[in-house]
């Protein structure tokens, strides 16, 4: 398995972080997914990331921002960690993961902090269309069997137990919200960011798009 490292989009290691940053936090399964192909320079190179498309389906709605820029889905698509190949073939691939969060597997369920990008215009990619997506590496938990922290985490399955072992200590700086909530119910979880105020945002938030002009270019 490799790991790779990523920047977050938004802060997510507090509740106040989740609060104020996502739109819905939502328990999903994954139902579908596809292999994306790389791109044409990574093919002629021999060497390069294979990622999936996965249909998450929205089971229940935990909690929803007052300011949510768009209303809960009943399902969305995920772009997720999929294999990096090498020497030349797309047969010789090994898996990947994010470091520090789940994979994002058949079989399993999540609870996630999402919120909606809206579409825009990339210089190199043309238009973007708009996406759920994740805060960052700790908006995601594992929710196997109805126990946070219990399941698929970086392509393993493991027990609530064993993630409580893994977790930092409640005096570490990297202790999270996710770390907190392990062995609890999505209830739990849901009650805490009911009784939780957003802070303040420190982040820039993307320009609304034109909507008279809906053209790249």
């Amino acid at each position: 398995m490799i790991l790779a490292h990523g920047a977050d989009r938004h802060p997510a290691q507090t509740a106040t972080d989740w609060v104020t940053y996502a739109d819905h936090v939502v328990e999903v399964t994954p139902v579908v997914e596809r292999e994306l192909p790389p791109s044409q320079d990574e093919v002629d190179r021999g060497e390069g990331l294979i990622l999936r498309n996965v249909t998450l389906r929205v089971d229940k709605v935990l909690w929803s921002s007052d300011t949510a820029a768009k209303a809960a889905p009943a399902s969305f698509e995920w772009i997720a960690h999929g294999w990096q190949f090498t020497d030349g073939s797309m047969d010789n691939r090994t898996e990947m993961a994010g470091e520090g969060e789940s994979r994002i597997e058949a079989a399993h369920h999540y609870v996630m902090a999402i919120d909606w990008q809206a579409s825009k215009c990339d210089p190199g990619d043309g238009e973007i269309p708009g996406q759920w997506r994740g805060l960052g590496s700790e908006s995601s938990i594992p929710y196997d069997n109805g126990v946070l922290g219990q399941g698929e985490f970086q392509g393993q399955t493991q027990s609530s137990k064993a993630a409580r072992v893994a977790a930092s200590d409640e005096e570490d700086p990297n202790y999270s919200l996710r770390d907190e909530f392990i062995g609890h119910t999505a209830e739990a979880l849901a009650k805490r960011l009911a009784g939780t105020k957003p802070g303040e945002s420190t982040q820039e938030q993307a320009a609304a798009p034109d909507m008279h002009n809906t053209s790249c270019g």
